[in-house]
């Protein structure tokens, strides 16, 4: 085994992670949101409704890609037909290649891909001294060179060392936002909104049947090429590379997307109005150690999101502030 042989293997593992935690979140909504069971409603249309536009719309686009005509095109359309409910859609010609109804269905986790990996590198950006985008650039580059050096090359732990600690500065410098930043929560509703678009539906599943096989066939492949001969991913210059950083990048956002997802879901169970507690405490706690200048910004968000699950669980646990149902 060697250090490429192990950045092949990640970016083929966490292309099928990032894709199935789309789908996770999707059926935990199902389970604990009422919102994701009633479309249609305000609720809705705030919470579930863009990460529905936004997968329809991805594909929309692979359809735009591949040259396939678009019949009719509804990013949101809330209708009941038979016993099924028609959350939004988009039709087109059918096309004979396998290839393209791959693409054309594959495309919400090309696009979750891509907005992931921008949304991380734009939101370290807006925290002083924070140059992950440039970091994220240096790692690749690194992960390139390693096929160059033995040493390196003999040490198969090495990128999932170096990727696992990019992670890590990742999630650490977008803590420097702070609670008291509206940007740390827009930024966390998107990345969980960009997560519900990835979700596959059994349709997406079904039609990029084809193109799932082509990704696991050529992957064992490749696999087994830089295992014996490491050397050949030159031919494939930066490509797994890429890959590797991007999919490490998609996993740390899509961790705050799971967070804000349970955010929502607990205070979800608190009646009204008393969920405003938990998160006025949040702010409160991080008004009051910015101001005191207590600790880093990455400690002073922690302590306050700490006050703000610990307020929640308090409520949670006590029969007369829980929401019925």
């Amino acid at each position: 085994m060697n250090a490429y042989f192990m950045i092949v293997l990640l970016s083929f593992i966490l292309f099928f992670v990032v894709w199935g935690l789309g789908w996770l979140l999707e059926t935990l909504s199902s389970y604990v949101l009422s919102t994701t069971r009633n479309p249609g409603s305000r609720a809705w249309y705030m919470l579930v409704g863009p990460g529905v536009a936004l997968h329809e719309s991805s594909h929309a686009l692979g359809c735009v890609f591949t040259r396939t005509k678009v019949v009719e095109f509804k990013p949101i359309n809330v209708t009941v037909q038979d016993d099924r409910i028609i959350l939004g859609y988009v039709r087109y010609v059918n096309p004979t290649s396998s290839l393209k109804r791959a693409v054309i269905n594959l495309a919400p986790v090309a696009v979750s891909l891509v907005l992931l990996t921008f949304f991380a590198l734009a939101a370290t950006y807006l925290v002083p001294g924070s140059h992950l985008g440039g970091e994220a650039i240096d790692l690749w580059q690194t992960l390139i060179a390693i096929k160059s050096d033995p040493i390196a090359l003999s040490n198969w732990m090495l990128p999932a060392e170096q990727i696992g600690g990019f992670v890590y500065d990742f999630l650490y410098a977008f803590s420097g936002l702070t609670v008291i930043n509206p940007l740390f929560w827009l930024v966390s509703f998107l990345a969980m909104t960009i997560m519900f678009s990835n979700a596959p539906s059994d349709v997406d599943i079904r039609n990029a049947k084809t193109g799932l096989i082509f990704i696991v066939v050529f992957n064992l492949i490749w696999l087994g090429v830089a295992y014996a001969l490491p050397a050949a991913g030159f031919a494939l210059y930066g490509v797994y590379e890429l890959l590797a950083v991007m999919f490490a990048l998609a996993i740390a956002f899509a961790a705050l997307g799971y967070g804000f997802f349970i955010l929502v879901a607990g205070l979800a169970r608190i009646k009204t109005p008393l969920q405003l507690i938990p998160l006025l405490g949040c702010l409160g706690s991080g008004i009051a150690l910015s101001y005191l200048a207590i600790g880093t910004a990455a400690f002073q968000t922690v302590v306050a999101i700490g006050v703000l699950v610990v307020l929640m669980l308090i409520l949670l646990m006590v029969k007369s502030t829980r929401a019925e149902g």
